[in-house]
C-alpha cells in the first residue's frame, strides 16, 4: 500500500509524493529460480529485549520509549510506518489511501478499511482520530521532541463520513510532515472510559485492545511478553502465530540466548563478541546498521566560559571527529561515521553534509580562535586567561558506557593538543538527561538525541530553551532571558524532564540556544509542502547550528541486528520500531534449508 495521488489536481501528486513517499517493504530471502521457497504458516519468533513496557500507550511520557514502540507497532493501528531507507508508507490494514486533496487549506482525506475494527468488535472510525487529536494536543507538550506536537496543534477540524470510514483532516496552516500524525492510534472507546494513561498502565493492562495484526496475549512481568495473531484482524493475517519479547538483562545474556536458540532475533551493540557469536554458530546472521540515536557534544550557552562563541569554535576545531569516531564507535562497526547534520540521519531523504568547515581538526585555527576570545598561549602550549590561569573545561557524560568513555578520553587528548584542558565527570544517564542537562548543571556534555524521518520533530530540541535563567556572561550587566517551554514539566531543583529519562534521549532544548532566525525558519519549514523547499529550509537551520556551534554532532550510534537465518522478511530501521515495522510479513523458512550466507536484503 502507498499514497494515492489526487485525481482532482495532478499538481498535488508531486506534493503528495514529496510529503509521503512510496511504499517500501522487505524482500524475502533470495533463492534459485528453480527452487520454490516454502514458508511456514505459523510459528514463533522470540526477540531479546532489555525490559518490558510499564505503560502501553506510547503517547504518554512513561510510554514514549523504544521498547513500548516495538511492542505496540503491531498492536495499535499506524496511519504510516517508516521502513528501510526511512521511507514512509501507509500502515498495514488500516489506511487504504491517504490523499492530499487541497493545499488552501491543507486537507487530507484518509480512507479506512471497511472492516477495520478493534479486537473487542468496536469499529475503528473517525471518532478515534478525533479523540486522539484532542488528547494529543493536551499531552503533547510533555512528550519527547520526536512527537509531532506542532502538527496536531495546526489541525483545525477532523470529520468523518461513510460511517466514519472516511476521515477528513483540515489544517489551519500547512503542515509538511502530516504523515507523521496518527501513529499508535489509541482506542477512543477505551481511553474515554478508563483514561488515556490509566487504561494502559501496569505490567498487564486488562483494557488493552488491539487494532493491528497482533494482540498482547500474555505478560509475565519482568520476564516475557507474547504477541499472538489478532483473531479479529480484518486484513491479511500475519504468517507468524506468535512473537515473544524475552527479557535478557545484558548483551552477554542476549548472545548466550542466541547461541542456544531461546532467542532468535535481537538488536544489540555490534562488536567482536557479536561477530564471534555469529561466526561460531551454524544458523545466525548479522547485519549492521544505525540506531536513531545521534550522540552530540553539548555546549551550555549559559556557562561563563563556553558562552563565548570563539571558545566553542576553538573546541570544535580542535576535535578530529573522524579519528574520534574511529577510536570509539568505529571499533565496533564499519557503519560508524562522523555525523554531518543535526536534523537528518545518514541516508534520510533531505540529508546534506553541512559541517564541512569542521570536517578535519585545525589546531592552528583553534589557537587563533581562543586568542580572539581574549586568551593567550603560554610557554607550555596551554591556553590561559588574563590572570594566567589555564582554560579548563569539564565534560559530563553517562556512566557505564565504554564507547562514550573512549570518546571522552579521545576528546581529552585532542583538546590538550590545542592547549585546552578537559576534565571528565560522569553521572548516570537518567541523571544526565533528567536533571544535569535541563537544569544547566554542565559546561560540556555528551548526550544522545533522537533522529526521525520527520525533521519538524527536531524543533523542540533547538527552540524554546528549558531551565533556570542562566548566568550572565562575564563583564555584562544583563542576564540572558530564556522563555519557558509551554507545557514543560521543568521545575528547578527537581527532575526536570521525566520524559527524557523514559525516552533515553534529550527531549528539549537544553543548550540555552535561542535564535530568532532559526525559530522563523522552522515556522517556514513546517508549512512548506514542496519537499525540495522543505529540505532547503531544514538544511538552512542545520547550517545555522553549525555556525552558532551550540552543539557538535559526533556520530549516529551503530546497531547490529542478529537473527536466525530461517526467519525471512526481517529488515531493521533506524527508528524506535526497529525491525517490528513490518513484523506482519515475517515468516519462518521451511525449505530449501537456509544457509548463513543467504540473508534478506536489508535484514
Amino acid at each position: 500500500m502507498g499514497l494515492r495521488p489526487s485525481q482532482a489536481a495532478l499538481f498535488l501528486a508531486a506534493l503528495l509524493a514529496a510529503c509521503g513517499g512510496a511504499t517500501s517493504g522487505a524482500t524475502p530471502t533470495t533463492t534459485p529460480p528453480s527452487t520454490a521457497l516454502k514458508l511456514e504458516n505459523g510459528g514463533t519468533v522470540t526477540i531479546a529485549v532489555s525490559s518490558l513496557p510499564s505503560e502501553f500507550n506510547p503517547s504518554t511520557p512513561a510510554g514514549s520509549n523504544e521498547i513500548t514502540q516495538m511492542v505496540m507497532e503491531q498492536v495499535w493501528p499506524q496511519a504510516f510506518v517508516v521502513g528501510p531507507g526511512m521511507v514512509a508508507r501507509t500502515g498495514p490494514g488500516l489506511v487504504t489511501s491517504a490523499e492530499l486533496v487541497s493545499i488552501k487549506p491543507e486537507t487530507i482525506v484518509y480512507t479506512l478499511a471497511k472492516h477495520a475494527r478493534w479486537s473487542d468488535g468496536v469499529p475503528i472510525t473517525a471518532s478515534d482520530f478525533i479523540y486522539d487529536w484532542h488528547e494529543f494536543t493536551s499531552v503533547g507538550a510533555g512528550l519527547p521532541a520526536s512527537f509531532p506536537f506542532a502538527g496536531y496543534e495546526l489541525i483545525k477540524s477532523i470529520s468523518g463520513s461513510n460511517k466514519g470510514k472516511t476521515v477528513t483532516v483540515v489544517f489551519t496552516k500547512n503542515y509538511a510532515d502530516w504523515n507523521a500524525l496518527f501513529s499508535n492510534l489509541v482506542p477512543a472507546h477505551i481511553a474515554e472510559r478508563y483514561g488515556w494513561t490509566a487504561a494502559f498502565s501496569g505490567p498487564s493492562p486488562k483494557h488493552l485492545v488491539s487494532g493491528g495484526p497482533f494482540t498482547v496475549t500474555r505478560v509475565v512481568p519482568g520476564k516475557e511478553l507474547v504477541l499472538s495473531r489478532n483473531r479479529a484482524y480484518w486484513g491479511t493475517a500475519p504468517r507468524l502465530s506468535h512473537i515473544v519479547f524475552l527479557v535478557e538483562p545484558s548483551q552477554a545474556a542476549t548472545l548466550r540466548a542466541l547461541r542456544v536458540g531461546t532467542v532468535n532475533l535481537a538488536e544489540t551493540a555490534p562488536g567482536p563478541r557479536v561477530s564471534t557469536t555469529v561466526l561460531q554458530s551454524t544458523d545466525l546472521v548479522e547485519a549492521e546498521g544505525l540506531s536513531p540515536n545521534l550522540w552530540q557534544l553539548d555546549f551550555n550557552l549559559a556557562d561563563p566560559l563556553v558562552s563565548s562563541l570563539g571558545v566553542r569554535e576553538a573546541v570544535a576545531k580542535a576535535i578530529d571527529r573522524t579519528e574520534l569516531v574511529a577510536d570509539s564507535s568505529g571499533l565496533l562497526s564499519a557503519q560508524a561515521f562522523a555525523a554531518t547534520n543535526h536534523l537528518y540521519g545518514i541516508g534520510v531523504p533531505g540529508h546534506r553534509p553541512n559541517g564541512g568547515s569542521y570536517a578535519a581538526a585545525d589546531v592552528a585555527m583553534a589557537d587563533q580562535l581562543v586568542e580572539g576570545a581574549g586568551y593567550s598561549i603560554n610557554a607550555r602550549g596551554l591556553v590561559v586567561g588574563t590572570s594566567g590561569a589555564p582554560l579548563v573545561l569539564t565534560v559530563t557524560g553517562p556512566t557505564n558506557d565504554p564507547t562514550i568513555n573512549r570518546v571522552e578520553d579521545e576528546l581529552q587528548a585532542e583538546l590538550l593538543q590545542a592547549g585546552i584542558e578537559l576534565q571528565i565527570q560522569n553521572v548516570s544517564l537518567s541523571t544526565l538527561l533528567g536533571t544535569t542537562l535541563p537544569q544547566g548543571q554542565y559546561e560540556l556534555a555528551l548526550a544522545p538525541y533522537l533522529l526521525t524521518r520527520f525533521p519538524s520533530t527536531t524543533m523542540e530540541l533547538y527552540t524554546n530553551p528549558v531551565g533556570p535563567t542562566p548566568r550572565a556572561p562575564p563583564g555584562t550587566n544583563e542576564s540572558i532571558q530564556i522563555a519557558p517551554l509551554g507545557g514543560s514539566t521543568f521545575i528547578a531543583g527537581n527532575e526536570a524532564e521525566p520524559s527524557a529519562v523514559n525516552a533515553g534521549v534529550v527531549t528539549r532544548d537544553v543548550l540555552g540556544f535561542d535564535d530568532s532566525t532559526v525559530d522563523s525558519t522552522y515556522a517556514q519549514a513546517l508549512s512548506q509542502l514542496n519537499f525540495g523547499s522543505d529540505s532547503d529550509l531544514y538544511n538552512a537551520i542545520d547550517a545555522a547550528l553549525w555556525s552558532d556551534m551550540a552543539v557538535l554532532p559526533l556520530f549516529q550510534e551503530p546497531l547490529a541486528l542478529v537473527r536466525a537465518d530461517n526467519i525471512v522478511n526481517v529488515a531493521g530501521t533506524p527508528t524506535w520500531a526497529g525491525p517490528m515495522w513490518n513484523a506482519e510479513d515475517w515468516a519462518i523458512q521451511v525449505s530449501p534449508p537456509p544457509t548463513t550466507s543467504t540473508t534478506s536484503p536489508g535484514s
